[in-house]
């Protein structure tokens, strides 16, 4: 039912208690989970490799912060399940039977509860069909905040009671690593409320808009 997509850099450990955490609190065992790695991170592949993941895929370059929209996009066109979601090896769902919980939601973005800053739906779900038709899920390296604008324009986003711990350096303290580190600097905030990024965003939301009604019409 729902497909996980989740890229990961340099930490083999925290990845397996990521997909550990998503494993053993779905009720119906009805998670597919899809692992993105670079290929100069050989651990990250075998922790994938070891933990069974549902999809690795290996970029044929390291593409960096700076093109995450890349990983993620990959991961989503291998994705077979009707939710799609975005997660970090930083983060572990605390939810028993989240996955019920989801399944349970009409069509839209969903907004699970977590740590970050109370405007940022940092892990959203959303429907697969949206990037099916889209042939994407973001242009920029933002992909949660690409979505979650999707879902306010269209008046389509609402909270879930599902629950996330984004165990992230400034936020609690953990996994303050090289990761991290890159991760601070490798997102290209300013073009994404630049013009073009918008105007790439705004076919998107023209282009979802005649399936969300479609969805809606009894």
């Amino acid at each position: 039912m729902i497909s996980v997509l989740l890229p990961s850099r340099g930490r083999p450990a925290a990845l397996a208690e990521s997909i550990a955490s998503l494993r053993d609190t779905a009720g119906k065992r009805s998670v597919e989970i899809l692992v993105a790695a670079d290929p100069d991170d050989p651990d990250t592949i075998a922790a994938a490799e070891q933990l069974a993941a549902d999809h690795l895929w290996v970029a044929p370059e390291r593409y960096g912060y700076g093109r995450l929209h890349e990983y993620v996009n990959a991961l989503a066109a291998r994705a077979n399940r009707e939710w799609l979601m975005l997660f970090n090896d930083d983060a572990r769902m605390l939810t028993p039977h989240w996955d019920t919980v989801v399944e349970r939601q009409q069509p839209g973005v969903l907004w699970p509860s977590s740590n970050d800053l109370p405007g940022c739906n940092t892990f959203p779900l959303w429907p697969r069909a949206w990037t099916t038709t889209v042939g994407h899920v973001s242009l920029s390296p933002h992909c949660d905040t690409w979505i979650q604008q999707i879902g306010d324009t269209l008046g389509q986003q609402q909270r879930i009671p599902v629950e996330i711990l984004h165990d992230r350096a400034d936020l609690t303290g953990g996994h303050n690593d090289l990761t991290r580190a890159e991760s601070a600097s490798g997102y290209r905030t300013a073009e994404f409320y630049g013009p073009v990024m918008q105007a790439a965003l705004a076919r998107d939301v023209e282009t979802i808009r005649p399936l969300v009604c479609k969805e809606n019409t009894p």
